[in-house]
């Protein structure tokens, strides 16, 4: 599809062809990776494994859901065996989420599977492409920062 130059340069334009690009490409790799676990399950966990000990509400602010629906997922992840929940030895109110063993490996897994898929294809580019790519990569991570 030949785009012209004024099209390629429109903000909104090109940030919804990003958005959709993006997104496609994140579940692609999700599929490639592990389809056992949802993006919102795996969020939750790479969250507990980045901030943990974390309590539920800590974790759903986090992530930017209730707390009843994080409540959900951790019962999802505690079942599975991905986390754990240990009692605050001080205040008995409060529980503390950690990421298992078993969550820590699929964690690792799921980034190894991503990683494969996303290099095979990258590999079957030119190498004009991977540099525009490599250019691209850090722009997008730029973006991917919180506004100042």
């Amino acid at each position: 599809m030949a785009l012209t130059r004024a099209a390629t340069l429109d903000a909104a334009d090109l940030a919804s062809r990003l958005r959709v690009s993006v997104w496609r490409l994140a579940r692609r790799m999700r599929q490639a990776s592990d389809p056992g676990i949802t993006p919102t399950m795996h969020a939750a966990l790479f969250t507990v494994e980045q901030h943990g000990p974390v309590t539920a509400g800590q974790l759903a602010t986090h992530e930017q859901v209730t707390k009843p629906t994080m409540t959900r997922t951790i019962g999802v992840l505690v079942e599975r065996g991905l986390i754990a929940r240990t009692p605050d030895p001080l205040d008995g109110r409060v529980t503390w989420l950690q990421i298992t063993p078993e969550g820590a490996k699929l964690l690792q897994r799921t980034r190894r599977r991503s990683d494969e898929y996303l290099a095979t294809r990258v590999r079957a580019l030119p190498e004009r492409d991977r540099e525009t790519l490599a250019r691209a990569a850090a722009i997008i991570e730029g973006l991917a920062e919180p506004p100042a």
